[in-house]
């Protein structure tokens, strides 16, 4: 599997902020596992995402603070990841703009998607996966990231935008305080099961005051010529998908159309996402039945009745020759 990378305008954008903060431009470097080069390198340059997300956690232990990533989202400018920037920014509409995130992402990294899911008769939600990565470093670049989205959008809308939801994986924090200022929404849920982020149809209408459909023709070539291959996507998505068909197990809702709204999906983004990884839903549901049932009898059996309950299953004799399947 290739290493996820990022282009080096990521990090700069953070290592910037930092160093006008007063921290010291050598240190950052060498805390971070990025070549010093970082802070004056160009568009052409990329660096491991590892090494990115690193940043973050130097940045916010050296600033003593823990809203670093929306301060430095709310001092955001336009261009300053270059080409991901002008994609977005020649489209007709901010839902226009938004849809060129996806298929050009690699053009600033290789480390996440961008992909529609769950979508309303008033709402379009957008799912934000990162392929490696975790800890505090991960909570951060996730919330700028998310951030950026919404601070781009402000900078070349004819009329203000904000999300009307905000999902994140990672846990609560004491106070959002700061991040419900720069999102300009209070419904900010933690401990989700995937980083969303949710627009009203009507705000994705809204025109942008740089559309240019003459560069952004030129652009999208240009972005489709140069930008690196993604990685592979491993095993995280299905890693996700089977942690929330356990947790539906648990409250007998282990459906396909009640998981995918626990993933901010629709019962169709979450089948295409299936089909991409080679799987379908009765695969994955009958392996997470498979592996709850093998942990809970390690130490001896379990009642029939108790089987039945922990597979999620209606009656007794289903569980049974599931049990006798995977036993034989």
């Amino acid at each position: 599997m290739s290493e996820a990378t990022d282009n080096v305008l990521l990090p700069q954008s953070a290592l910037r902020h930092a160093v006008g903060a007063g921290l010291e431009p050598g240190l950052l470097a060498r805390e971070s596992g990025l070549p010093r080069w970082s802070l004056s390198g160009t568009e052409e340059y990329r660096v491991p995402s590892s090494g990115y997300l690193r940043t973050w956690e130097v940045i916010e232990h050296g600033l003593g603070d823990p809203d670093a990533a929306s301060r430095i989202a709310d001092q955001y400018v336009l261009g300053q990841v270059g080409l991901y920037d002008y994609l977005f920014s020649t489209a007709p509409t901010f839902g226009e703009g938004l849809a060129q995130c996806g298929p050009y992402l690699g053009a600033i990294t290789t480390n996440f998607f961008f992909e529609p899911g769950l979508e309303t008769e008033e709402e379009v939600t957008w799912e934000v996966t990162m392929i490696n990565g975790d800890g505090r470093g991960r909570e951060l670049a996730m919330q700028w990231g998310l951030a950026a989205i919404v601070q781009r959008g402000r900078l070349v809308t004819t009329a203000p935008v904000s999300p009307s939801r905000i999902t994140f994986c990672q846990s609560a924090p004491r106070s959002h305080a700061r991040m419900t200022e720069t999102f300009g929404t209070q419904a900010i849920e933690f401990g989700a099961p995937v980083d969303t982020i949710t627009f009203r149809k009507a705000d994705l209408e809204t025109p942008l005051h740089t559309a240019d459909p003459r560069l952004a023709a030129i652009l999208r070539d240009y972005a489709t010529a140069t930008q690196p291959v993604a990685p592979q996507r491993a095993s995280l998505w299905t890693d996700h998908l089977a942690a929330t068909i356990s947790a539906a197990l648990d409250d007998n809702s282990a459906t396909v159309d009640r998981v995918a709204a626990r993933m901010f999906m629709s019962r169709r983004s979450l089948q295409r996402r299936l089909a991409e990884h080679g799987t379908t839903w009765r695969a994955e549901l009958d392996q997470v039945r498979r592996e709850r049932y093998q942990r809970s009898t390690v130490n001896g059996p379990l009642a029939r009745q108790d089987q039945t309950v922990l597979l999620g299953y209606k009656d007794q004799r289903s569980a049974r020759r599931a049990v006798r399947r995977w036993n034989t």
